[in-house]
């Protein structure tokens, strides 16, 4: 699947690992998009820039970096620094599956109260999300 950047400055091809959607309510993601990022899971290694002369990469954790568009200022992806795990923004992609399924929010109890989505979905704390991707559980 191709996707790109809000001034297609940033391009690139990744292969989706499977076709659900999921949010992030931590404090960074919330002041990065004002709200909550809607991501998806991607095959590891599958992401390939076609354009990336403005693709910025910023170490936000001992585990992870997101990548973004310095033109731009899109958020298009979150991986661990060993690249082992990635997820992309869900509406970078030029053409979204028409099967997608919202199933999973993250830093659930970093949710502002002002907002919440309908529906019910699995629901994943900092403290679940962090024992997944801490690169040294005892750091």
């Amino acid at each position: 699947m191709k996707g790109q950047c809000v001034c297609a400055a940033t391009q690139f091809e990744v292969e989706l690992q499977n076709h659900h959607v999921h949010s992030c309510h931590c404090s960074i993601c919330r002041r990065q998009t004002s709200g909550v990022i809607m991501t998806i899971d991607i095959v590891p290694g599958s992401l390939k820039f076609s354009q990336q002369a403005q693709l910025a990469i910023y170490d936000s954790s001992t585990w992870g970096e997101r990548g973004f568009c310095k033109q731009c200022g899109t958020n298009l992806f979150w991986r661990t620094k060993d690249q082992s795990y990635c997820n992309i923004n869900a509406f970078a992609l030029n053409e979204a599956p028409a099967d997608l399924d919202f199933g999973l929010e993250i830093y659930i109890d970093n949710k502002p109260d002002f907002y919440s989505f309908a529906g019910q979905r699995k629901t994943l704390t900092e403290a679940d999300v962090v024992a997944m991707f801490q690169a040294d559980p005892k750091a």
